[in-house]
């Protein structure tokens, strides 16, 4: 059975030290075989920094095309940001998948032609420290790409406007075992620009081996392991170039306002909770002290794994 991305919640807010805790971590490698085409109720939902549903309902993408606009808020489980993991011809793998608004059509053959980033912060800090997604080109076919942040202080990739991307490496060709783009098989169908005539809805999944992940987003981190325990979270935009975010950010409303573009993505501007890949989860933030008791036992019981992850809440 593919292990279930469980949720992490902040164990303490307003600028003090947070520690997390896997109290039931393994680090194991995934035993089930799984693939991108499979059926959406197989995946898990990603919530909230604050653990309610992450949710874009409503048609918010900056430049117009409703292919790049993210759309699901839970209304009849028709939720828009979904991960799961476990091996793809034998390899660990991550798989990603989205739901949005609308479903290209290419001479009657669905064929997405814009471009997916996630940002993923791995040391929960606040910024991010690796982009990876989907890219496409007039006619291209899509490819799988990574790129470093890059910037000054004032691009600190922590907002949508502070956010710069570098030249894209590490490019992965998409084949049928890692990618698929297809009507959404679970029948929702959001409206775009016009709200009283909704329209299919489009599922885009890519899978990338967890190793290959490791390799780059260590790259970018300074010493720091990453491992199926490692809790990380993730925010997810549309652009219509690869180096910047100017479509749409899913959790985040229109671009187009200044405020909502200088959000910070660790405070209501996308990020996800902290998920690991193994298993796992912590108290809710109101049970501070329950957090400390686990820890308490956690350093006694050295047969017990454990995951520490320290971060600076607002930092």
């Amino acid at each position: 059975m593919s292990p279930i991305f469980l949720s992490l919640k902040r164990a303490k807010k307003l600028g003090q030290a947070v520690l997390l805790v896997s109290v039931l971590g393994g680090g194991q490698a995934w035993a089930s075989t799984v693939a991108v085409t499979d059926h959406v109720s197989t995946f898990g939902t990603l919530e909230a920094f604050n653990g309610g549903v992450l949710s874009d309902a409503t048609y918010d993408q900056q430049t117009g095309q409703g292919a790049d606009d993210f759309v699901g808020d839970g209304t009849n489980g028709y939720y828009g940001f979904y991960l799961k993991g476990g091996k793809i011809d034998g390899v660990d793998s991550l798989i990603f998948r989205f739901r949005l608004n609308e479903l290209t059509l290419q001479q009657g053959t669905p064929k997405f032609s814009g471009n997916i980033r996630i940002g993923v912060d791995g040391d929960g800090d606040g910024d991010v420290d690796l982009y990876f997604g989907i890219s496409t080109g007039q006619g291209q076919t899509p490819v799988i790409v990574f790129q470093n942040p890059t910037g000054t202080a004032t691009n600190a990739n922590t907002s949508p406007s502070t956010s710069s991307l570098g030249t894209s490496y590490g490019t992965i060709a998409t084949d049928a075992s890692n990618y698929s783009y297809i009507q959404a098989n679970d029948g929702s169908s959001y409206a775009t620009n016009k709200p009283d005539q909704p329209n299919p809805d489009a599922f885009l999944t890519f899978a990338v081996s967890f190793s290959t992940f490791k390799t780059y987003l260590e790259a970018q981190l300074a010493g720091k392991t990453i491992t199926l325990d490692s809790y990380l979270r993730f925010v997810a935009f549309s652009s219509t170039q690869g180096n910047a975010v100017n479509q749409d950010v899913y959790g985040l409303g229109p671009l187009s306002n200044s405020t909502n573009a200088g959000t910070r993505f660790d405070q209501g501007g996308g990020f996800t909770n902290f998920y690991n890949g193994s298993g796992g989860v912590i108290p809710e933030a109101s049970t501070a002290l329950q957090a400390g008791a686990f820890m308490m036992v956690g350093l006694g019981i050295a047969t017990r794994r454990r995951h520490w992850l320290t971060r600076r809440a607002g930092a």
